[in-house]
């Protein structure tokens, strides 16, 4: 019985694979290479039965192996191929090992850590163009975990598979998606590699229990899609056992192997940072020089997008073992710190220089954080970095003690009803600002809530500029703390392993910028 794979170009070669199941219930892997690819390529049809016979026994590579079988097959010319003709095809006699959702972080970031998973396709978002020679397809699947998570098909999977899956949605195909990569795209997500494969709709058994299920929790399963669950980091990446925890220094050298792991420290605001606030796509969340009023065609995910405002601010955390640089961004920022990023912007267009504040707060939070780790250039010379994915601080976690009681600390007056919660405001206040800063950033909150509260709803109608527009928008020259601050990727998402990096400047806007009605 025949599993489909892809072509693959190793070594300078094309080579096809395809998985085979022995009627005993043994897998082993088949390739056939360069012009003999035609004969066999459309011949094995997934879930068939067929009599092979001529084929050329090898060593199996260990990287291509299926299962405890040593040995691979290859097909060429002189193979015979018959198809074992029956009306139904027989149920799948060898059993399928697959892995949870919920332990899908374990094997994030990892090229040998892969994994396979049960899963009904529930959505099919529309195929995409990464670059002139590569295509995806994104599809959120759903399994009896009752866990949304997205699984990205690239290149020949999205030509085969996805447009099978497409055509069937509306069946709520039944898939199983075998040796795929864990990626912290969209903070958690499957997508394909040269070695995984994915069946649709296999005779198992199986098939009726699992759409048994859905038709019982349609309707949650329902609500999950509508609030996007399947990008929801609290669902995502609830916090972990304690055993999945490492000290930095494991943490360091497991990235070797891993890019990501599970740590805990003591937060302090890193050195030399100049700006914590960026503006990024508001679809893919990657950098873009832009004004937060223009609607962009981004370069990045190809989707025209507004501008969004995004905090981001490198800390380190520090145990009794080592420490590390971390970048954290968009709303883990935000709840972190309790300013938002449009305040962060204002207090330094009022030359409110926010480091002394953002270091106190910081100095109060034990965090236990998801980071992951990645290469990028500065001067054309290549730097690694650390982005935290997802952060629970010490007020989340009881049994994780902070070095300062946890207290409120945003720019307006928070209600209370007590005096002890007054007095405790006070103290707070007293504690984290100084009284140039404390009083400054009270009126930038007054004058900010007032200019709100007047603005009126804008639109999308794209207009001319005229020069007089663009008077008293020049773009100051960069300090040196400037162009450090621009080498840091926005790293609230990540690009899916197949993607070629992207040049942040590149992405900016295309279109004009959203008219204020009454103009």
């Amino acid at each position: 019985m025949t599993l489909h794979s892809p072509v693959q170009h190793i070594w300078g070669s094309w080579i096809h694979t395809k998985e085979l199941l022995h009627f005993k219930g043994t897998k082993v892997s088949a390739a056939t290479y360069e012009n003999c690819i035609r004969l066999f390529r459309n011949l094995l049809v997934p879930y068939q039965r067929y009599y092979i016979s001529g084929a050329t026994v090898i060593t199996a590579i260990p990287t291509y192996k299926v299962s405890e079988y040593p040995y691979s097959w290859v097909l060429h010319y002189s193979t015979l191929i018959e198809r074992y003709l029956e009306p139904i095809p027989p149920m799948l006699p060898c059993p399928f090992t697959f892995d949870s959702f919920s332990d899908a972080h374990k094997h994030a970031e990892s090229e040998i850590s892969l994994i396979s998973v049960k899963a009904l396709v529930i959505h099919a978002f529309p195929q995409k163009e990464t670059t002139p020679d590569s295509i995806t397809r994104d599809f959120v699947i759903v399994n009896e975990e009752k866990k949304l998570m997205l699984l990205t098909l690239w290149n020949e999977f999205q030509e085969y598979e996805g447009n099978i899956l497409a055509n069937i949605l509306a069946t709520i195909p039944m898939i199983f998606a075998m040796r795929v990569k864990v990626s912290t795209f969209n903070t958690l997500s499957l997508t394909t590699i040269g070695l995984s494969s994915i069946l649709i709709n296999p005779p198992l058994h199986d098939e009726f229990i699992l759409h048994e299920w859905y038709s019982i929790h349609k309707d949650e399963v329902k609500t999950l899609f509508e609030t996007k669950a399947y990008k929801d980091p609290e669902l995502l990446l609830p916090l972990p056992n304690e055993e999945d925890i490492k000290n930095i220094h494991d943490a360091l050298i497991s990235f070797r192997t891993q890019k990501t792991a599970w740590i805990t420290g003591i937060a302090q605001l890193s050195f030399g940072q100049t700006h914590f606030w960026y503006t990024a796509c508001s679809n893919c969340l990657k950098t873009v020089e832009a004004d937060t009023d223009w609607i962009i065609k981004c370069s990045s995910c190809k989707e025209e997008a507004e501008v969004e405002l995004r905090c981001r601010i490198g800390i380190t955390l520090t145990d009794s073992t080592a420490s590390i640089q971390c970048l954290i961004s968009g709303k883990q920022a935000e709840r972190l710190i309790q300013f938002t990023a449009a305040e962060l912007k204002d207090a330094e267009a009022h030359g409110i220089t926010m480091n002394q504040e953002l270091s106190t707060i910081m100095k109060k939070h034990k965090l236990i954080c998801f980071i992951k780790t990645y290469e990028t250039t500065f001067q054309g010379l290549p730097q690694r970095r650390n982005a935290i994915i997802k952060a629970y601080t010490a007020a989340e976690v009881p049994n994780i003690p902070l070095p300062l009681q946890d207290s409120p600390t945003t720019l307006q007056a928070l209600p209370s009803t007590t005096p002890s919660n007054t007095k405790q405001k006070q103290i707070a206040d007293e504690q984290t600002f100084t009284p140039r800063a404390k009083l400054l950033l009270q009126e930038i909150a007054e004058s900010t809530a007032t200019k709100r509260s007047s603005m009126t709803e804008s639109t999308a109608t794209k207009r001319a500029l005229t020069l007089t527009e663009l008077e008293g928008h020049q773009i100051p020259a960069p300090t040196v703390g400037t162009e450090i601050h621009k080498t840091l990727e926005d790293t609230a998402t990540s690009a899916s392993p197949n993607a070629t990096s992207i040049d942040k400047t590149a992405a900016g806007p295309t279109k004009k910028p959203k008219q204020q009605e009454g103009n």
